[in-house]
Parts: C-alpha cells; sequence; structure tokens
C-alpha cells in the first residue's frame, strides 16, 4: 500500500474577538434642572456587549431609560417628570447591562429647583398722556423660572362690544424688573367702556401664558 500526500486546502480560522467589558459615560446632563421642563440625558457606552443594551438613567429616584445605538444613547425625560419633593443637590446615574449581565454606572450631580410660575398685574388706574394721544397703563410683573423667551403684549380692550381690540400698547423698556409701562394709542379710539389686558406669553409652553385684566374705565 502506498501513501500518497494529499495538498491542504487554506482553512479559514475565525479568531473570537476579546471580551471587552462594558463602560459608561455621561457626555451631556445638564447641571440645573427644574420642577416643570423636560430635559434630556445622553453619553456613550463602550465594550464588545453593550450594542442594543438598556441604559438606565435615574435622576432623584426618576428612572427613564433607552438603547444603545452606535455606541450612543439619550434618555429624555418629559416635561414634570420631577416635581418639588425632587428638589435639592441630587445624582444623576446612568447604568448599562451588557449580554454578558456586566454592569457599568456613571454619575454626575445636578441642583432641581422649584420652579416658580410667572404673574402678571395690571393697576387699577390709568393715565392719559401729556399729548392725548397715549393711554398710559401701569402693572407688575413676575418672570419666575422662565426669565428668557417672555413677551409682554399690552392690549386696549373695548369692555361694552365683546372684547374688541382697539389698541396694542408699545412696552417701555426695562419691564423685566418687576414693573411696566405701556403707551396706548387712541388715533381713531371713540368714546365708550375699556379695560386694559397685559398678557405675558412663555415661549417655550403655551400654557404657561398668563393674563391680567384691568377695571373698566371710560373714555369720554
Amino acid at each position: 500500500m502506498t501513501l500518497i500526500d494529499q495538498p491542504r486546502a487554506d482553512v479559514d480560522v475565525v479568531v473570537d474577538a476579546p471580551y471587552v467589558a462594558p463602560r459608561l459615560e455621561l457626555t451631556a446632563c445638564p447641571r440645573t434642572l427644574n420642577t416643570f421642563d423636560g430635559f434630556q440625558v445622553s453619553g456613550r457606552a463602550f465594550g464588545s456587549e453593550v450594542e442594543g443594551a438598556e441604559v438606565e438613567v435615574t435622576v432623584a429616584g426618576v428612572v427613564r431609560t433607552a438603547r444603545v445605538h452606535d455606541g450612543s444613547w439619550a434618555v429624555q425625560f418629559e416635561p414634570q417628570a420631577l416635581s418639588m419633593r425632587h428638589a435639592g443637590v441630587r445624582s444623576a446615574t446612568g447604568r448599562v447591562v451588557d449580554a454578558w449581565f456586566n454592569t457599568a454606572q456613571a454619575t454626575e450631580w445636578v441642583t432641581i429647583d422649584e420652579f416658580v410660575d410667572g404673574f402678571v398685574h395690571v393697576d387699577s388706574r390709568h393715565d392719559l398722556a401729556s399729548d392725548d394721544a397715549h393711554l398710559v397703563a401701569s402693572g407688575e410683573l413676575g418672570l419666575g423660572s422662565h426669565d428668557r423667551g417672555r413677551e409682554l403684549v399690552v392690549l386696549l380692550v373695548r369692555d361694552d362690544v365683546e372684547g374688541v381690540v382697539v389698541a396694542t400698547g408699545v412696552v417701555e423698556p426695562g419691564w423685566h424688573h418687576g414693573e411696566w409701562f405701556a403707551r396706548l394709542p387712541l388715533a381713531g379710539v371713540t368714546a365708550g367702556s375699556y379695560r386694559v389686558r397685559a398678557l405675558l406669553t412663555d415661549e417655550a409652553c403655551a400654557g404657561l401664558t398668563r393674563l391680567a385684566v384691568g377695571r373698566p374705565f371710560t373714555l369720554a
């Protein structure tokens, strides 16, 4: 019997990639929050078995989750997810469990402020400007926690004809500091009963718009 050597075909050898333990980073976490607005916490997850894993973020005991996608994740907290009992300096902790049930976490500290709503008030008395062409209205307001994106609109409204707006006032500069003054043009305004309405709008949330209505008065 004769032994004949056969050439060996090349065989692809698959070498498993080494396992890498999970690691988590918080790359975007607001340092100051309030008990009204929503917010987002996001970051990166590293490791050989973290793709598609769930990331759990806990802020002051409130938990929301997201999945790792291409090494990144972002957890959204809806408006009013936090309440007054969460106010203070609190931890924000992200935690991930990979396919091998190994965990990693990262923590930041955040300050949660109690949300303060805005308000607006219209004074009971109004004055005619020296030119008799404008009504000078005034009042007080507070911007609350949303101190940006607020706008004050002052209106002169017919009180005896279903609230028809007859003039929109020009608010004097400096109204952010607690008191406001507005000049309402009287051109074309006829005699009758009127009220001044002050509307404090909120760019971030229409539901936080506040309205104040002054006492009725007569223009003759």
